[in-house]
Order: structure tokens, then sequence, then C-alpha cells
């Protein structure tokens, strides 16, 4: 069985998620859960934007590949509606 831990929270702080919890009609539990799934994405956001800043080449490169292929894609749209 996996070891979980357990979180020591001040009665004001419980009081707050027990708040929101209830605000969004979800058990405390399934509420922190989503809240550590929220903020674990928002890191992951962060990151990326930070990689991306760091290498303007391959948003260039991969700006225009996504052109062409939408072009592509219109084109073929095109021959198909021609059909």
């Amino acid at each position: 069985m996996v070891k979980r831990e357990a979180l020591t929270l001040s009665e004001d702080t419980h009081a707050q998620i027990r708040k929101l919890a209830g605000e969004a009609g979800m058990p405390v539990h399934a509420w922190l859960v989503a809240a550590v799934e929220r903020e674990a994405f928002r890191q992951l956001c962060e990151k990326t934007n930070q990689w991306w800043k760091e290498h303007p080449e391959e948003v260039a490169r991969t700006t225009e590949d996504f052109r062409h292929r939408q072009e592509w894609r219109t084109e073929l749209d095109r021959d198909h509606s021609a059909a």
C-alpha cells in the first residue's frame, strides 16, 4: 500500500479550504487534489513559457511549420470541395 502524506493545516486554513470546496460543490479531498493538479499545471506552463522565451529560433521554426500545415490543409479542403 502506498503511504499517503498527511497535511497539517491551521484551523483557519482548513476552514478556508472547506469553504472553497463547498463553493465548488466538491468534497475537500477532491478540491485539494484539483488544487494541486492546477498548481502543477501552472508551474509546467511557466517552465514551458520560459523555455520558449529562451529558444526564439524554435518559435520561428514551429510557427512556420504550423503555417505550412495550415496551407496544406486549406489546399486539400479546396481539392475535396472541387471534386
